[in-house]
């Protein structure tokens, strides 16, 4: 449904869920199929040259600037489709000109003074979230209001686990050219389950990953057995028997402590999500009263701003000690 709009598409999800690809399928099923489809990564683009790499440039603009001058990405996308990824992590200073461009359908050069008409339809993507980002001062309303036409969200890994099976599967065909076809051939059925337990931070990319792994470590005619899984998976385990040490700090702190130990940092909001999805009878407030006390003990460290809360040296020897 969406393809066959010009409209502007806001996907959201986490890193690793395959948003380019869904960018890339909704182009190729557009009436601009024909046309260019140019990716944009703001993450990895230098500040200073984020005008000039979209917008172009006039000959003379700046010291070495090529001769003649140069198109921009939007006017290399001009009939097709241009795909503004991660752009969570556009310059506050930058978005109100790309608010403009967006609004108007036309570009200027950098040094220039002529504004050159463009056609292309837009897709942005976005790892974070941009109503928190709005709150903290660090994304435009306007820019989310203009962009968020049409809104997409990529589930992650741990939200479609039965995906792991067939997505395994593909990778472990890709990496071992088609030697090894299912998981069953080079895992037992612990070292499965055990896959299917993990959180997958990192969602698809990760799992690949592993799987290029397996396909490397892996010896014919043996299955490995979990304890062989990539070092991330294995430092997850939490034995299900009792542990006295489990029985003295509860088991929504374990919980808690494991969410952040699969993580580069979260937030309660986040982690009141997963306890919801998880079927955990855990609010954000009591979530708050469990990282004061975490803290308090040593076990997490909580940051102002993106990060959110993440795991201490200290926590992540309690998780490896209980695993043990």
């Amino acid at each position: 449904t969406f393809a066959v709009t010009d409209s502007t598409i806001l996907i959201q999800g986490e890193s690793g869920t395959g948003k380019e690809l869904f960018a890339q399928a909704i182009h190729s099923a557009s009436k601009r199929a024909s046309g260019p489809f140019v990716p944009v990564n703001f993450a990895s683009m230098p500040v200073s040259l984020i005008e000039s790499e979209l917008f172009g440039y006039e000959e003379g603009s700046f010291t070495g600037a090529v001769k003649g001058g140069k198109r921009g990405l939007f006017e290399e996308a001009h009939g097709g489709t241009i795909f503004l990824d991660e752009i969570g992590d556009a310059p506050l200073e930058f978005q109100c000109t790309l608010l403009r461009v967006i609004q108007e359908r036309q570009v200027r050069r950098v040094g220039g003074i002529k504004e050159i008409p463009i056609d292309v339809r837009i897709i942005a993507a976005t790892n974070k979230d941009l109503v928190e980002e709005i709150n903290k001062g660090n994304f435009r309303s306007d820019l989310y209001y203009r962009l968020n036409v049409l809104p997409l969200r990529t589930l992650s890994l741990r939200e479609r686990k039965s995906d792991i099976l067939v997505l395994a599967n593909y990778f472990l065909k890709k990496y071992s050219k088609n030697k090894i076809t299912s998981l069953d051939e080079i895992l037992d059925e612990n070292a499965i389950k055990a896959l299917f337990d993990y959180d997958w931070p990192g969602n698809i990319r990760q799992l690949e990953n592993a799987m290029e792994y397996l396909t490397v470590i892996g010896v014919k005619g043996r299955k490995l057995d979990k304890t062989e899984l990539p070092e991330y998976i294995t430092a997850s385990f939490v034995k299900k028997e009792d542990n006295i040490l489990v029985d003295i700090l509860g088991r929504d702190m374990i919980w808690l402590l494991k969410k952040l130990m699969n993580s580069d940092g979260l937030g309660r909001r986040y982690l009141a999500e997963l306890a919801k999805e998880e079927n955990i009878p855990l609010t954000e407030g009591q979530i708050r009263n469990l990282i004061n006390k975490a803290k308090s003990l040593g076990f997490v460290e909580t940051n102002v701003g993106r990060q959110g809360t993440v795991l201490s040296k200290k926590g992540q020897s309690i998780l490896h000690y209980i695993a043990n």
